[in-house]
C-alpha cells in the first residue's frame, strides 16, 4: 500500500505547484497564516514545507520581511547559461559523427510525448514534465559520444539552474517553442546537416532567457 503523504509533503507540493505554474510570481509574499488556514493545518508543516524549498532555491526567507517566492535574477541565470551554452554546443558537435537512426527516432518519439503532455498535462503538472522530457531528448543526443564526465558535468549545472529550469519549462513561451525547437534539431540530425544540427541547437539555448523574460527580477 502506498503510504499516506504527511502534512509536511501535502503543503510543500502544494506551493511548489503554485510557484511553478505562476500561482506566485517570483518576489511575491508567501503567508504562513494564510498558507495554513487555506490548506486547514497548523503553522509548524508549513514552516516545514517552506524550509524545504528554500533548500532547493525556491524560496527563501528575509529577516523582518518572511517567506517569498525567490526572484530570478537574469544576471545569475546567463552566468549559468553561458557554461551551459559551452557544455551543450560542444557536446553536440562531439556527438553528431555517432548518432545513429535509432536515436534519432528515439528523440523523434520523445519530443512527440512532449507535445502530448503540453497539449493535455495541467499546468500545475507542466514543468517537472517538460522537463524530464526535455533533458531526455538532449541526453539521448550527447551521450552518443562517449565521455561521460562532459555530460555528468552538465548534468551539475542543469541541476545548479534548478528553479531557473521548472519556471522556464512552465511558461507560455516555451509551451509554444519548445516542440518547434527539437523537431528543428531532430529534421537536421536526420539530413546529417552538421550546419543545421549546430544552429539548432543554438537557437534553443538562445530562447531560454527570452521564456524568462516576463519573470526575471531588476538585478541590483
Amino acid at each position: 500500500m502506498k503510504k499516506p503523504k504527511t502534512f509536511t509533503e501535502l503543503v510543500y507540493e502544494d506551493i511548489k505547484r503554485d510557484i511553478l505554474s505562476g500561482g506566485i510570481s517570483p518576489g511575491s509574499k508567501i503567508s504562513l497564516e494564510d498558507t495554513a488556514s487555506r490548506l486547514d493545518v497548523s503553522l509548524t508543516p508549513v514552516r516545514e514545507a517552506l524550509t524545504k524549498l528554500q533548500q532547493e532555491g525556491i524560496v527563501q526567507y528575509i529577516p523582518r520581511a518572511g517567506w517569498r517566492a525567490s526572484k530570478l535574477s537574469k544576471k545569475t541565470y546567463l552566468k549559468y547559461r553561458e557554461l551551459q551554452m559551452v557544455l551543450e554546443l560542444t557536446l553536440t558537435e562531439l556527438a553528431l559523427p555517432h548518432v545513429t537512426d535509432e536515436t534519432i527516432d528515439k528523440m523523434d518519439a520523445a519530443n512527440q510525448k512532449l507535445q502530448y503532455c503540453i497539449d493535455h498535462l495541467p499546468q500545475e503538472e507542466l514543468p517537472q514534465a517538460l522537463l524530464q522530457i526535455n533533458d531526455s531528448i538532449h541526453m539521448m543526443l550527447f551521450s552518443c559520444y562517449d565521455n561521460e564526465i562532459m555530460t555528468k558535468a552538465l548534468q551539475s549545472v542543469w541541476n545548479m539552474m534548478g528553479y531557473y529550469r521548472l519556471v522556464l519549462f512552465g511558461t507560455p513561451y516555451f509551451r509554444e517553442i519548445g516542440y518547434k525547437d527539437h523537431a528543428q534539431l531532430i529534421v537536421a540530425l536526420r539530413e546529417k546537416d552538421a550546419q543545421a544540427v549546430y544552429k539548432a541547437m543554438e537557437q534553443h539555448l538562445v530562447n531560454g532567457p527570452l521564456c524568462l523574460e516576463d519573470v526575471f527580477c531588476e538585478d541590483e
